[in-house]
Formats: structure tokens, C-alpha cells, sequence
């Protein structure tokens, strides 16, 4: 059984020096599905090479990134949206939220979101959605589009009342990385996945090269450690790997159609 990343900043510069060596080393060890979420046009051609580079393997998104916002985001999502990849884009996304680091123009966030879930909803496309400190904003935005639009919360950070909320619109899967692993600051997402998120709706990620898992915190994250997350989430949900394995990479070939 295979494992999927859905979700890999395999183009970041981390892996400028040894990038073809790094994803042929995480395709031998399994894990031969990869999404790149796109976060600003500083992406595109880091993700345009290595969806030419490995066909089948890698598959890339399109979206703006709230922390990526700079000037007019109608000219960067213009030049986002209108990139043409060797394949097909299998989401919109990164596209979210963001107020840890920049809620000053939470105004303009909000606008820049909704402007790209309505994209997604039209090209019939999942969202990957980046929601830091900023539920109550996103779901006013998710809420005018009930039954309409789909997809993933990446690196879900909420409470239980806010999963509860998640599970609500019916269409939308939990991402579970490296956080799930933390001792301090990963036991309510532990807690959340024991007992409240289903294995049905959550996809396995890394968000490499960051947050990587315990116990192997201070090195560079890359795809292949969706496999340590598979064992921390069956071990949490006392069940077998090999049925983490399975479902979550249905999951996630259900979402994005790979």
C-alpha cells in the first residue's frame, strides 16, 4: 500500500541543492503521490519543473496564499491562474486565513479568499485551505457557499467546537501532519483525532521542509515522513498502519482525483 502526501513544499529552496535525489528517495520509500500547493507566483516554476520532472508523482495546485498577499492580489492571482503546468492543477490552493502574522488586512484576506473559492467552485475544484488563528473569518466565508465547496483544512489548528464545525458542510477533509506528534502542542489535535475527526475524513501531510515529526524535530521534513504520521495516527486511533495507510490515501485520491 502507497501513501500520499497532500500536501509538500517539495519546490521551497530547502531542497535547491538536493531536490531530484530527495523525491526519487521518497518515491522508492513509498509514498508515490505528491500535492504542491502553490502559495504566490514565486511558486509556479519550482512546481511547473517537478510536475514535468515526475509525471504520475507530483501534481500541482494554483492559489495566493494570505501571507503572500503583496501590492494588487487581482495581478498576482492573474498570473497565477492564468499559468499553464504540464498537467492539469488538482486544487485551488493554498488560499486561507492568516491572522498570527498579518490580521491587518484581514479586509483584503477575506476578499482575496472568497474571490478563489468561488474560482474552485466554478473549475469544480477542491480547496486547500490555510487557517491560522482565523475560524470564526474563514467559515463566514465557507458559510455563503454551503454545499457548494469542497476540500481540505491544512494543518488544522481548532478546537473541538471548530472540527464539529468542519464536519458540518459534509465535503471537507482534515490534513493531519507532524503536529499530531508534538507532546505539548500537538495534544489537541491528538485528542481531536482519537476521539471527534473520523479516519474518512483526514489525509495524511507533511507541509515539508516544515513541521517535521517527532521524533525527528530539527531536521529538514520532507514527503517520506507521511509515514511516521501514519503510525502516530494509529497508534492514537488503536488501529493497524495498513488500515491508516489504505484509507487515507483514498481520501486524499478522492479529493483531488489522482
Amino acid at each position: 500500500m502507497y501513501l500520499i502526501d497532500s500536501h509538500t513544499h517539495l519546490f521551497d529552496h530547502a531542497f535547491d541543492k538536493d531536490r531530484d535525489v530527495v523525491v526519487k528517495s521518497i518515491i522508492e520509500s513509498g509514498v508515490e503521490k505528491m500535492v504542491l500547493p502553490c502559495c504566490s507566483p514565486r511558486s509556479l516554476e519550482g512546481i511547473d519543473y517537478l510536475c514535468q520532472k515526475f509525471p504520475g508523482h507530483c501534481y500541482p495546485t494554483a492559489g495566493l496564499h494570505p501571507e503572500d498577499i503583496e501590492g494588487d492580489p487581482n495581478v498576482q492571482m492573474k498570473e497565477i491562474f492564468d499559468y499553464k503546468f504540464p498537467t492539469p492543477i488538482v486544487a485551488i490552493g493554498e488560499i486561507g486565513i492568516d491572522k498570527h502574522y498579518t490580521a491587518d488586512n484581514i479586509d483584503i484576506q477575506m476578499q482575496v479568499f472568497d474571490n478563489q473559492v468561488q474560482r474552485a467552485i466554478a473549475a469544480d475544484l477542491p480547496v486547500i485551505i490555510h487557517c491560522r488563528e482565523a475560524h470564526p473569518e474563514t467559515f463566514e466565508v465557507l458559510d455563503g457557499y454551503k454545499g457548494k465547496v469542497r476540500g481540505i483544512f491544512h494543518c488544522f489548528s481548532g478546537d473541538e467546537n471548530d472540527a464539529q464545525r468542519v464536519m458540518e458542510y459534509g465535503s471537507f477533509y482534515f490534513g493531519i501532519g507532524g503536529v499530531v506528534t508534538f507532546k505539548n502542542s500537538g495534544a489537541t489535535l491528538a485528542a481531536l483525532v482519537r476521539d471527534v475527526i473520523p479516519l474518512s475524513k483526514i489525509v495524511l501531510e507533511t507541509d515539508s521542509p516544515y513541521l517535521t515529526p517527532m521524533p525527528y524535530r530539527g531536521r529538514r521534513n520532507d514527503s517520506s515522513m507521511v509515514r511516521v504520521i501514519a503510525h502516530k495516527i494509529a497508534e492514537i486511533k488503536r488501529i493497524d498502519f495498513e488500515e491508516v495507510a489504505a484509507e487515507t490515501t483514498k481520501n486524499s485520491e478522492e479529493v483531488f482525483g489522482i
